[in-house]
């Protein structure tokens, strides 16, 4: 499984434990992807994935925001998994753990109601495989979760010094769609929301603050919320 996935270095694993990167980043993202779902987030359902789930700090916030009554925490990093355990018992709703690669995933086919996907795919080498994975576990008209940093950011010089990504394969946001729609899956242009944050600026958006960049920035962030057709 190691050859799926770039270990990231000691700086990244803390990051990830931060009050910081689960306030300001992770429920942030949830809290965008559900607007963005808007009326088509189903009321109610069986079973909600957490797809590179790390420590599993985002159970519960899951668990309050979309009500599903079993969360499926997935993640190939047996250390992580250990610390998830905790998190899990401090849900409110069962949760199953699986040590997995996304493109290789211990579960049936079309086992998975929704799936929250965030700021995985630009980990793994093999992004073709890791999304036609996640489109056959998940059932028919059942919705794909995903945030995702693109290549401009994961190209600055900050990110390439404190973090660890696999190379080559680092894509723009029309990269991401393209592999999405490859997959299977189906989303219209309201569905999708491309930004760029100051944060993910190589110079943290001083220069444009100042007035002295006007061509509008290379997008950075990509949210998208996708469905698999109805069987």
């Amino acid at each position: 499984m190691a050859r799926d996935w770039v270990p990231d270095t000691a700086f990244g694993r803390w990051f990830l434990s931060t009050d910081m990167w689960l306030q300001r980043v992770l429920a942030r993202a949830i809290a965008d992807l559900k607007q963005l779902a808007g009326t088509n987030a189903p009321d109610s359902f069986n079973r909600l994935m957490d797809v590179g789930c790390g420590q599993g700090r985002v159970f519960s916030l899951l668990q309050k925001t979309f009500s599903p009554r079993q969360i499926v925490g997935v993640d190939i990093d047996p250390h992580l998994l250990e610390r998830a355990a905790q998190a899990a018992r401090q849900c409110g709703c069962p949760v199953e753990l699986k040590r997995s690669s996304v493109t290789r995933l211990d579960l049936p086919d079309a086992y998975i109601d929704v799936i929250f996907c965030h700021q995985l795919i630009h980990h793994v080498a093999n992004q073709e495989g890791a999304l036609r994975e996640l489109h056959r576990v998940l059932a028919p008209g059942g919705m794909l979760l995903l945030a995702e940093s693109c290549e401009a950011f994961i190209k600055t010089w900050l990110v390439r010094l404190l973090f660890r990504h696999p190379r080559g394969v680092q894509k723009p946001a029309e990269g991401y769609l393209d592999l999405v729609r490859a997959a299977g899956f189906v989303f219209a242009d309201a569905d999708v929301r491309i930004w760029t944050p100051w944060w993910s600026l190589p110079d943290l958006g001083f220069t444009r603050k100042l007035g002295l960049v006007r061509r509008p920035p290379v997008a950075t962030e990509l949210l998208v919320v996708a469905r698999k057709a109805p069987g």
